[in-house]
């Protein structure tokens, strides 16, 4: 799976799903994005073929053609164990939805 982390999440978390995880992750931060508009974001996501990992899906409404999964921060572990719950959170959805649908998807 191919994501692309939004900056409310830690960087470590890209870093873990390549690591441990083996799959394709950047956030944000290492392409250049950090801080850039939604619609920056959604196209070099499109681009690359990346599911866009964020908090706020509700500003992504007006991007057509993208895979979005939605995490809530506060469902997470807190500190440095964010990083880690994140990686183990996404890369069981990817286990389970290896062919993602376009639109909005919310991992339990």
């Amino acid at each position: 799976m191919r994501f692309l982390l939004a900056e409310m999440f830690p960087q470590a978390a890209a870093t873990m799903l390549c690591v441990a995880f083996d799959h394709d992750a950047m956030h944000v931060g290492e392409v250049g994005l950090s801080g850039a508009d939604d619609g920056a974001v959604a196209t070099f996501a499109r681009s690359e073929h990346r599911a866009v990992v964020t908090e706020n899906i509700a500003d992504y409404a007006p991007e057509p053609d993208l895979v979005l999964v939605g995490v809530l921060k506060r469902k997470l572990s807190s500190g440095g164990a964010q990083a880690q719950a994140l990686a183990e959170l996404l890369d069981r959805w990817a286990t389970e939805n290896p062919d993602p649908y376009v639109g909005q998807h919310w991992p339990a």
